[in-house]
């Protein structure tokens, strides 16, 4: 996962009323803790916003600086607004080099799958994979490929190859991927077998008409 770059400074304002003004004035309160002693900042909401556009993954890295002084962190948690959907506080986990932290990474299956290519659907039940592992290490998506999935044919998480050190959480079985039928072929396939089903009907009736005219002769 690669770090990406932002400036940040100690934040004076604080309590509810602090934080207003910091998000009246263009600017995103936040907290950086981990590590050492916790550290109440403040950013800019714009250049936190593209940093959140520029990456898929929920938890991502950032190269943080605060006053000349840079550190890794990861983005924990960022809450919004519920009704404005604009940014309300962010919360930074500090790092060292050794620091082992989970992260949500978007699931992106690539290729088209050869059961969607014979009329299948593609399910993906989810969206986010949660991984555990060096913040380095952690890619910041996973993207299997499915061109090889017939209708039928699924992916769970045990099938995805992940880098050394980095774990996926959660069971083994967890579906990730799959190609189902679609109700096209269903309504196709209960139409051709019921007509197959008719068609034998037709030829037991004729054999048993056919069987009843020899007998009777």
């Amino acid at each position: 996962m690669k770090a990406i770059s932002l400036a940040a400074n100690p934040r004076t304002l604080t309590k509810t009323t602090g934080s207003k003004k910091v998000r009246q004035s263009g600017r995103l309160p936040g907290v950086v803790y981990g590590n050492g002693d916790p550290e109440i900042v403040e950013l800019e909401t714009k250049q936190f916003d593209k940093a959140v556009q520029s990456t898929e993954a929920k938890n991502f890295l950032v190269e943080l600086e605060i006053d000349g002084k840079k550190s890794m962190v990861l983005v924990q948690d960022i809450q919004k607004h519920p009704l404005s959907n604009l940014y309300i506080h962010v919360d930074f986990k500090r790092l060292t080099k050794d620091s082992v932290v989970t992260a949500q990474v978007p699931l992106q299956p690539i290729g088209t799958a050869e059961g969607v290519q014979q009329g299948g659907v593609l399910q993906t039940p989810l969206h986010m994979i949660s991984l555990k592992g060096r913040p380095a290490d952690i890619p910041e998506s996973l993207k299997p490929d499915v061109s090889h999935l017939e209708v039928g044919q699924s992916i769970y998480l045990n099938d995805i190859e992940l880098p050394e050190g980095v774990v996926a959480l959660g069971s083994p079985k967890t579906l990730l991927v799959a190609v189902a039928t679609s109700r096209m072929q269903m309504m196709a396939e209960a139409e051709a077998a019921a007509t197959e089903a008719a068609t034998e009907g037709e030829d037991t009736k004729e054999s048993a008409d056919a069987a009843e005219g020899e007998k009777e002769s």
